[in-house]
Formats: structure tokens, C-alpha cells, sequence
């Protein structure tokens, strides 16, 4: 074998000929590597992707916690104790930084860790051929030799020399800077230096085809490609991508920086700044009150495993904001085929001028089904009415020349499935293996169609499987003597696609071209006055929802069909303005796209969540009104006739209402037929113009654009281009509508989440921040103030509430959440209602705590309070028990709230203590163990005599149990009274009134 990659290294492959290539990697042009070939060739060259950093190292990610400023501050406290020869306290402050520093570390790696694998989970796609078949692997398993396929809106998976062309044009913007696409040439070209840009016969890694297709031997993969060398790639998720949460959290962090000096220097300021020990570690207690350890990693480790639970979900998150900006979509502008359709096409109609309409059995991507001639269309839509049973060996010429039509206008194909199902490698169809004639009796349910794969757009695989089922297929003509001379690509401005084919056998050569009936029937010249006779039937055939596409040929003179010049030529010799014109039109077929069983659901429960839902199709209008109707976009219990009128537009229609009319529109239109990529862009931006919270759905290269502006975009995973989804915020993995709103039902219950996790722990820390300063009133002989609370008790306190936190924050989406409108944008995480919360259970709370604090105080001591001088220092018997009695009172009290408002949080209105909640929390192992870890862990640090006094400055209660514990259940019941006010007080939560647009 050759030294390894040597070959690659050393030839100037756009100097050699295509035979040349093909020599010196060993391929063949025909049929590609074998699969043997394909796995030896990984070990000599290895896989095809780029070596560079997908992320930040770990150095760099301890390095950001080093200058996290908590972590320094507790340190600092740490040594300031140390100084104060407080070895314990000192010890345990240093712990707790260390610890935190160890947790946000291995959080934030293991959030760098899952977002490379949903990046994995992403990772492009390729077309190979092997063995002779065409293939689909991963990008990564390409190596040289391998013969590539690449259509419009690929990105280009590895180096190549062309071998194939079909007005070929590559976007190379990322390699030479320059924004024109190159028109690629099947030439020769003889300077080894050739710029780049002037490659014209090379393909190259990480480019875009902006149009037609080709074929490429692989010649350079992975970092021995044009874009391996120069190190770039398209990186997605970048370190500054900062959620808007997340950089409000920052704020906040300052802000509690702050409050912490200001509790510092009131508790100094109380002792007029002659502070010994015990007002030091007042002090610090007043500091560690309002100061919350680690917070922004559990929120962004609450995102990553939020966009995890996603991919479950099939929606793959790209980049984590989105998860906040989807608890806020207010409209969902979604394709229609395969999105809210199975894309499943098949055709069960069509008709001719002089023959009528015909029936076709729908047998899924199955190439049978008989074929009947009707008198009309069902009411049931045509579908279930059989007519007489046509003979198809005996067809008219035009019908003939229809199925030619389909079959030959037409870059799709279908596979049989190999027989061994373990195997999923496809065969080409075999001719032999289609019946040619059908009888009643074989007839079966559609499941057949589970031996056959598509491949190809999903209208023109229904328009092949149709020629199949009269056993003129592609391969059945080819091998008859058809050849395909040039292809001339479907063009969205026009709506049409042409080739020019030749029938070797007889000489005869063809224009066959398909597309919009309303584009198509002017370029014909056999309608005649019949011009509105077919467009009403377009009309009635898209009425019953089918899609209508009109096909049409053209005889060529075999005059101008000598000394032909090379394939890539022929579209110079034979311009496509030429040639689409004098046409004989042949028909019309209906293609009928099934919904979804569950999108009339899902778009129900939109419009239960205050979301708008908008359709844009290239469909005809009709089309597309049946169908919005049939799935309930357009729905007929809240939308008159009339009302409907208007929320239906075509794409030109309103393309050319200018921005000021669309934005004195009343609602924008819920269905658009004929649309067009930059009716897309037009549509998104008006929403924006309306303060909407957008989502827009895509799967073409064109699609980038409206993608990338709207706030969510969502790209196609099975069917979309590699630049949809690199302009994509989330990618579906099944390509269902569905999907979405189960997206939009997550990130709602993220930011529920995060909202209760939140007002969980400002309740903990405002109540604690209170009671410290409320008991500076406390004072010692001495006139110095007592601490209600010692650095220990505060450090136990974080380690009780961290578990009723991190329940939170993975709780179950609440009944109601998508029964609530969408969160205005600029909505505070901190809204009224929340602040409300947090106001009212912190008050109380504090209170609570003060009583449980003050009743031990004053009974033991009768009315005394703190007997002894600096007791945190000097214990003394008999003077400082009530004070330390007090201080394990409160403790006691405190730890058990802690759960209690916990289940409290876990809804702003409804009950939680009644025998739902409380089957809910005992399933909860979380509370459960928290419970008796307090339980046990009070009972230690209490009653042993060493750990409580020298260690927490408390002691052991008797009576001041039934104290805490009568608190706490008073806590309980008022908790339930305050949610029932709200009940009654408060505008309800949920709407079924859909979001106006």
C-alpha cells in the first residue's frame, strides 16, 4: 500500500483527467468502493472530519471557575476565620469553595460533553455510491475514492474532482471570500497553482451547492480538505453564546455582591465598627445570608439536561437559548409537506383533456395499484369511487406520453429492500419485478409499500411510482433506449422543471416538462378556448386537497439534434428559454399528501397556548385551504367563510402588499399558498414589526435566511438540506409538527422550572437575610449583638435547601402549561406574581423564624435574653443555653420550612398539601431523604456535646420541638389559604383564546 496519504498530498487533482483520478484511487466511475475497499481506506486515511477544538478544553473551563467571584469569597471567608483561629468554620468555608469550584467544573464539562453529542446527533449526511447502489451514510465515514452525489443545497462533505455536472453551481464564499457561485466545468485545467476560486472542475469541503447537481471523486478528507487546512469550519455553538437568563443571573450576582458589603456594614455599624470575634462571624453570617453558592451552574446544567430530554424528544437543540425563547412563541410559521403532512405522496388522480379524470389506487411508494377511468370526482374527495378498469397495455398516445412524462421529468428513484432484513443497503428496482397487469385480487393493504424506499424529492417520487404502476418507470424506459441529454432544474420563480430526453432506439427526442398548472398552461399551444375548462379543474382536483401538477412535452426537430455537443454543454445549445415554449399539454395529476394523525392535535394545543399557527406551502391556494381546514388551522367553530377569506393569500399576492399595508392587515394570514423562500423572510419580518415571538420551520438551502432571522428556526433532520440546518436553532429528527409543540411544551416547563428553583431560593435566602437583621436588637451584656444563627448553622442551612432546589428544577411540566399564553419576551424572570411569592412566603417565614428564635430565648432565660458575654467564643454554662437553645430552635424550624415551602412552590395557585400534592411528595425520593438527612443530622449536631457547642454554638432542645413542628403546620396551613386567595383574586393562568396575529 502506498505511504499513507502520500496520493492525497502529492497530486494536483484539477490538472487530471477524470480517468486519471479514477486510476490513482482505485475507484471505479460506474460503481464506486466496495464496502471492504470503504473500511480499509478508514484505516489508511481515517475519518472524514476536521481534528480542530469542538469546545472549550478543560483548562480553559477551570480556568473560568477560578474567576468565578463567589468562589474567592468564600475563600476569603475562609481565611479571614482562619484568622479568627475559627479552624472548623475556616475549614468548612474552604470546603465549601473547593467543592463548588469541583461542581461547577465537572457540570459545566459534562454540559460541554452533551452538547458535542447532540452535535454528533446532527451531524450531516452524505450521498455515496457503493457497490453500485446509492447509498446515505455520514459524512464521516466518506474516504477518498468514494464516488460523491451532491444536489442543490448540500453542504459538500468532502474535497472531490467532478466527473458529472448538471448546472452545477457551488456557493465557495467560506474558502475564497467570494459571494457569486461558481459555475463548475467538466474541463482540464493546466496550472497546478490555479487559484482556487478558478477551480471550476473541484468540489470542495464544507461548500454549498446553490444549484443543480453532480457527482465528485473524493479526493481529500478531513483535515487534508481546502477547509481542513486553513483550520475553519462551521462552528454552531460559540463560549459567548449567553442565554439572556443566564447574563440577568450575572447582574444579579453583582447586585447580591453588594447587598452582602451593605449586611456587613450594618451589622459593623451596629457595634459603631469595634468589632471583635463574635461580630466578625455576625458579619459573615449577615454576608452568607444573601449570598447563593453555585447558582449559575445549576441553571446552565438545567438547560443542557433540558436540551438532552429534547433530543429524546426528537428536537435536537443546537443552541440552548432557544429553550427561553420558546416558552415565548407566539406564532409557528410551519411547511406543510412532511411537516404537518406525512410526505408520504402519491397519485390517486389525474386527467386529460380528451379522456377525463382517472383513479389510481394508492399503495404507498408501492408500484402497484389499478388504475380506473371515472366520470367525476367523489364528494369524499375521489378517493374511494372506482370507475371502469383501464387495460394499460392498451393507453392512448397521450396518456403514454403522460406517464413518459413523469417518469423521465423526473431525478427521483425507488428501491426494492433487500430481502435479508439486516442488511438496510437499497437495490436499484429491479424491471423484471414489476407486474405488468394488476387484477383485483391482488390488492393489499398499503404496508407494502414498506419493501420499497424513495429517494428523491417526495412529489416527484409520487410521479414515478405512478409511471411504475404502468410499467414504465425510468429504469423500464432507459433500458428500452431513453436517455436523458440535460436537465433543467425546478426553478422557484417559475415553478417548473424541464429535461430533454432522447429515445436512442427511434431517434425521437422529447422536452418533457411538469409543474404549476397556472405556469405550465401558457406555454402550451393544443388548449385552445380549453384554458378555463383546466384551470377549474385544477381548481376541483385541489378542492379535495390534492396537489396539482400540470405535465406537458415538446417534440424536438431531429434537425437540431446532430453533433450534439458534450452533456455540460447542451444547455448552451439548447437554452431553457428556447426550449419551455410551444408546448403540448398532456394533463393534469393529482397528488394527494395525507396529514399527520396527530397534527389536528397538535395544532389544537397551539391554539390552547395562545399560538398562532401559519402554513406556507408552494401549493395551490385551494389546496392548501383544504387541507389547513382538514387539520383545524383554519378552523371552522371560530372562523367564518368570510373570516377565512381573508387569512388565505397567495405567495405574490402578498409579496407585493408593501410593508405598511401588511402591517395594517388585521391578522396576518393564516395559510400561504404559492410561497416563495422570500415570502418566508417578508413573513417573519412582519411579525417581528408586531413584537411576535416567531418560530419558522424549513428544509431547503433557500430556507436559510427566514431560519436564521426568526427567533426559533427549526429545521428538517430527515429531510432538510445541511444549510437549513446549520442556520437552525433546533432540528427535528422526525420531521413532524408535533414535535414542535412538544418543543414549545419543554421550554415552558424549563422556565417554569427555573422560575420555582429560583423563588425557591430567594424565599430561603430574604427570609434568613431578614431574621439577621432583625436581630441585631439582640444583644449581650456587653451591648454587643448576637448572631441568631452561627457560620456552621449557615453552612447546614446551604446543604439542606440544595436538594429541595435541585427537585425543582427537574419538576413535571405544570397541568396548565400549555393552557397559558406565551411569556411576553421582555417579561422579567422575576414577574408580579412571583414577586409576590417570594414577598409574602419570605415575610412569613421570617416571622416564623423570629418566633421560634425569641420564645426559646426569653422563656428559658425569663426575659433575661443572652446571659452571657461573647457566648460564640465562651461558652459558659447556665448564661448562654438559652441563647444556643434559641439558635437550634430556629435551625430546627428552618430546615423543615425549607421543605415545606418547597411543596409550596411547586405551583403558584394550585393546592399541593391536598391528598394529590401529598401522594406526589411521598413519591419523591428527594424530599423523603432530605427529610430524615435534616432529621438525623439535627439530632447529631444537637446532642452530641462537643459537635453542638464547640462546633454549631447550639444545644440540644426538649420542648422546642412542638414548637417548631406547630410553626411549620401553621406554615402549611397558611400557604394553602394565601394560594386559595390568589385562586379567587387573580386572573386565571390558563386561555384558550387564540394569540391575534
Amino acid at each position: 500500500m502506498t505511504d499513507k496519504n502520500s496520493i492525497i498530498l502529492d497530486n494536483n487533482w484539477h490538472t487530471e483527467s477524470i480517468d486519471s483520478v479514477a486510476s490513482k484511487l482505485n475507484t471505479s466511475l460506474d460503481t464506486g468502493l466496495t464496502t471492504e475497499e470503504a473500511t480499509a481506506r478508514h484505516t489508511q486515511y481515517g475519518f472524514n472530519e476536521l481534528s480542530a477544538d469542538n469546545g472549550p478544553t478543560w483548562i480553559k473551563i477551570l480556568l473560568r471557575q477560578l474567576v468565578d467571584v463567589m468562589n474567592w469569597l468564600f475563600m476569603g471567608l475562609g481565611v479571614v476565620s482562619y484568622v479568627f483561629h475559627d479552624w472548623a468554620t475556616g475549614s468548612m468555608l474552604m470546603f465549601i469553595a473547593i467543592l463548588n469550584l469541583y461542581l461547577s467544573f465537572s457540570q459545566e464539562y459534562a454540559a460541554e460533553q452533551t452538547l458535542a453529542a447532540l452535535r454528533n446527533l446532527s451531524s450531516p449526511m452524505a450521498q455515496v455510491l457503493r457497490e453500485g447502489r446509492e447509498q446515505t451514510i455520514e459524512s464521516r465515514e466518506i474516504v477518498p475514492g468514494d464516488i460523491l452525489l451532491i444536489k442543490e443545497g448540500d453542504s459538500i462533505a468532502a474535497d472531490g474532482r467532478l466527473i458529472a455536472i448538471s448546472n452545477l453551481e457551488v456557493d465557495e464564499a467560506l474558502l475564497t471570500g467570494e459571494s457569486v457561485p461558481v459555475q463548475k466545468q467538466l474541463i482540464v485545467l493546466d496550472k497546478p497553482d490555479e487559484p482556487l476560486g478558478d477551480r471550476v472542475n473541484m468540489a470542495y469541503s464544507s461548500t454549498v451547492v446553490s444549484k443543480g447537481r453532480g457527482k465528485a471523486i473524493v479526493t481529500a478528507t478531513g483535515m487534508l480538505t481546502e477547509i481542513g487546512k486553513v483550520a475553519k469550519k462551521l462552528n454552531d455553538a460559540g463560549d459567548n453564546d449567553r442565554t439572556r437568563l443566564q447574563k440577568t443571573l450575572n447582574k444579579m450576582y453583582i447586585a447580591l455582591l453588594i447587598a452582602a458589603v451593605i449586611c456587613v456594614i450594618i451589622v459593623l455599624a451596629a457595634v459603631k465598627f469595634d468589632a471583635d470575634y463574635d461580630q466578625g462571624m455576625y458579619a459573615m453570617t449577615a454576608a452568607l445570608s444573601v449570598l447563593p453558592a453555585g447558582l449559575t451552574t445549576v441553571m446552565t446544567v438545567t438547560l443542557v439536561l433540558g436540551g438532552k430530554q429534547m433530543a429524546h424528544q426528537k428536537a435536537i437543540v443546537r443552541k440552548l437559548k432557544c429553550l427561553e425563547t420558546l416558552g415565548s412563541v407566539t406564532n409557528i410559521f410551519s411547511d406543510k409537506t412532511g411537516t404537518l403532512t406525512m410526505a408520504k405522496m402519491v397519485v390517486i388522480r389525474f386527467w386529460t383533456l380528451n379522456e377525463g379524470y382517472f383513479y389510481v389506487e394508492p399503495k404507498g411508494i408501492a408500484p402497484e395499484g389499478n388504475v380506473y377511468r371515472t366520470k367525476g370526482l367523489s364528494d369524499e374527495g375521489g378517493d374511494t369511487m372506482k370507475g371502469d378498469l383501464v387495460d394499460k397495455s392498451t393507453i392512448s398516445g397521450v396518456l403514454e406520453q403522460l406517464v413518459h412524462c413523469s417518469a423521465l421529468c423526473n431525478m427521483s428513484s425507488i428501491f426494492r429492500r433487500e430481502e435479508n432484513p439486516s442488511d438496510d443497503r437499497n437495490v436499484n428496482i429491479d424491471e423484471k419485478s414489476i407486474p405488468t397487469s394488476i387484477h383485483s385480487s391482488d390488492i393489499t393493504e398499503p404496508t407494502e409499500s414498506d419493501d420499497w424506499i424513495p429517494s428523491g424529492a417526495p412529489t416527484e417520487v409520487a410521479l414515478q411510482v405512478f409511471a411504475h404502476k404502468f410499467g414504465m418507470g425510468k429504469p423500464q424506459l432507459n433500458a428500452l433506449g431513453w436517455e436523458m441529454l440535460a436537465e433543467y432544474q425546478f426553478d422557484s420563480t417559475i415553478k417548473r422543471m424541464s429535461t430533454l430526453c432522447r429515445d436512442t432506439t427511434t431517434g425521437d427526442a422529447y422536452l418533457f416538462t411538469k409543474g404549476a398548472a397556472e405556469r405550465i398552461v401558457s406555454l402550451c399551444n393544443n388548449i385552445g378556448n380549453n384554458e378555463k375548462l383546466v384551470l377549474e379543474t385544477v381548481e376541483k382536483l385541489a378542492s379535495k386537497g390534492l396537489r396539482v401538477m400540470a405535465l406537458a412535452c415538446r417534440k424536438i426537430d431531429p434537425a437540431s439534434m446532430t453533433d450534439l455537443p458534450p452533456l455540460d454543454q447542451m444547455h448552451k445549445r439548447f437554452p431553457r428559454a428556447d426550449m419551455e415554449t410551444d408546448l403540448e399539454f398532456l394533463g393534469l395529476t393529482g397528488i394527494y399528501d395525507p396529514p399527520r394523525a396527530e397534527s389536528r392535535q397538535a395544532v389544537n394545543e397551539a391554539h390552547q397556548a395562545g399560538i398562532s399557527v401559519h402554513m406556507l406551502t408552494g401549493d395551490h391556494e385551494i389546496t392548501a385551504r383544504a387541507i389547513a381546514k382538514e387539520i383545524n388551522i383554519l378552523d371552522s367553530k371560530l372562523l367564518s367563510e368570510k373570516e377565512m377569506d381573508g387569512l388565505v393569500m397567495s405567495g405574490p399576492r402578498f409579496d407585493a402588499l408593501t410593508d405598511e399595508q401588511v402591517d395594517q392587515l388585521e391578522r396576518l394570514p393564516l395559510v400561504v399558498a404559492r410561497c416563495s423562500p422570500e415570502t418566508k423572510v417578508k413573513m417573519i419580518q412582519a411579525s417581528q414589526r408586531r413584537h411576535l415571538i416567531s418560530a419558522m420551520t424549513g428544509d431547503g438551502v433557500n430556507d436559510s435566511p427566514s431560519l436564521r432571522i426568526a427567533d426559533v428556526g427549526i429545521a428538517m433532520g430527515k429531510n432538510g438540506s445541511d444549510v437549513a440546518k446549520q442556520a437552525s436553532d433546533i432540528i427535528l429528527t422526525d420531521d413532524n409538527f408535533a414535535t414542535i409543540i412538544r418543543a414549545i411544551a419543554e421550554g415552558r416547563r424549563i422556565y417554569q422550572n427555573m422560575q420555582r428553583f429560583l423563588l425557591y431560593y430567594w424565599i430561603a435566602l430574604a427570609a434568613l437575610a431578614i431574621v439577621v437583621l432583625v436581630c441585631l436588637a439582640i444583644q449581650d451584656p456587653a451591648g454587643k449583638s448576637a448572631a441568631p444563627l452561627s457560620t456552621l448553622q449557615m453552612i447546614l442551612i446551604y446543604i439542606a435547601i440544595t436538594p429541595p432546589a435541585a427537585d425543582l428544577s427537574t419538576q413535571a411540566a405544570s397541568p396548565t402549561v400549555m393552557k397559558e399564553p406565551p411569556r411576553p419576551p421582555t417579561e422579567s424572570i422575576f414577574n408580579y406574581e412571583i414577586l409576590l411569592d417570594l414577598f409574602v412566603y419570605s415575610i412569613v417565614n421570617a416571622a416564623f423564624c423570629c418566633i421560634a428564635f425569641f420564645v426559646p430565648l426569653y422563656v428559658l432565660s425569663d426575659g433575661v435574653g443572652v446571659g452571657g458575654v461573647g457566648c460564640d467564643t465562651n461558652y459558659q454554662a447556665g448564661l448562654c443555653d438559652s441563647f444556643y437553645r434559641a439558635r437550634a430552635s430556629m435551625l430546627t424550624f428552618f430546615v423543615f420550612s425549607s421543605i415545606i415551602f418547597m411543596i409550596h412552590v411547586r405551583s403558584y395557585r394550585r393546592p399541593e398539601w391536598d391528598m394529590a400534592g401529598l401522594k406526589k411528595t411521598f413519591r419523591s425520593k428527594t424530599i423523603i431523604g432530605t427529610f430524615f438527612f435534616d432529621l438525623i443530622t439535627l439530632v447529631l449536631f444537637m446532642y452530641i456535646p462537643e459537635v453542638a457547642i464547640d462546633g454549631f454554638s447550639m444545644m440540644g432542645i426538649t420542648w422546642e420541638w412542638g414548637l417548631a413542628i406547630g410553626l411549620d403546620i401553621v406554615f402549611i396551613l397558611f400557604g394553602e389559604i394565601y394560594k386559595g386567595i390568589k385562586r379567587r383574586t387573580m386572573k386565571p393562568l390558563t386561555t384558550s383564546v387564540i394569540t391575534s396575529a
